[in-house]
């Protein structure tokens, strides 16, 4: 059955976006594998929030330059997405930590009571981790668009300064972000209906100290504040790159040695 979905996903992909619908579908595979990649590394002892912002990274620069290609918006957009990884990482740490959030709650030890929970591993570096996977898609999907906003608004109107830029920018993020907010509530809620279920006899105070439920409110909210956050980062970044030649010297320098690294 995932094999014929695959198949229906790729069929859809190739009629309405030809050949950005392939590249997008090629992405997919990839950042499924980076997933992938990142499980098993953890299981040889990895650390997982350096393997979380290692893929993270690679996950960037996949979905920017290999769809977009490599231009001053798409730059501007990944140095966004670095920032925000960078703020969204110091607050789930904090957050984390204080609020003692850990992977398995109550309603999970039916499932894991034949496993050995002896694995030596750090299960706060996990929940870390998979807070920072979690929230990369959005982040890229929201700094993208507004850097190609942006771009647009430079390339119709090139005498623009950098604070109409970035006043542009921002009024875009800003037309976006109910849709992103929107987007992310209705993907991650879903898991709540189930937990509220299980949980249907408990009364509110024990259910919202539950771990599952801090875990995923938590991961709702971090959510929210890095798709907030990335657009001001992104309009900041973009407005001072679009309206910079040097910015256009600085990609030239990198396709170089790229060239120079992996050949034409």
């Amino acid at each position: 059955m995932n094999k014929i979905l695959l198949i229906i996903l790729f069929i859809l992909l190739l009629l309405v976006g030809k050949k950005r619908g392939i590249k997008t579908f090629i992405t997919f595979i990839i950042c499924f594998a980076l997933i992938g990649l990142y499980i098993i590394l953890m299981r040889f002892g990895f650390n997982a929030i350096i393997l979380a912002f290692i893929t993270c990274i690679l996950a960037s620069i996949i979905s920017l330059f290999f769809l977009n290609g490599l231009s001053p918006k798409t730059l501007a957009a990944f140095f966004g997405v670095l920032i925000v990884q960078i703020i969204t990482f110091i607050l789930i740490a904090i957050i984390s930590v204080r609020a003692n959030i850990g992977p398995f709650g109550e309603e999970s030890l039916e499932t894991i009571a034949g496993y050995n929970l002896n694995i030596n591993y750090n299960m706060m570096n996990v929940v870390i981790g998979v807070y920072l996977v979690s929230i990369v898609g959005t982040v890229i999907d929201t700094s993208i668009s507004v850097a190609s906003a942006m771009n647009e608004v430079k390339e119709n109107n090139p005498k623009l300064k950098e604070k109409e830029l970035f006043k542009s920018g921002m009024n875009v993020g800003g037309d976006i972000l109910s849709t992103t907010i929107n987007t992310l509530f209705f993907a991650l809620v879903s898991v709540f209906i189930g937990f509220f279920m299980w949980h249907r006899g408990m009364s509110f105070e024990q259910v919202i100290n539950y771990k599952l439920f801090v875990y995923e409110v938590v991961e709702l909210l971090i959510a929210f504040i890095g798709s907030v956050i990335i657009i001001p980062v992104s309009a900041l970044i973009s407005s001072k790159m679009l309206t910079n030649k040097k910015s256009d010297i600085l990609v030239d320098k990198i396709r170089t040695t790229i060239k120079s690294a992996f050949g034409d």
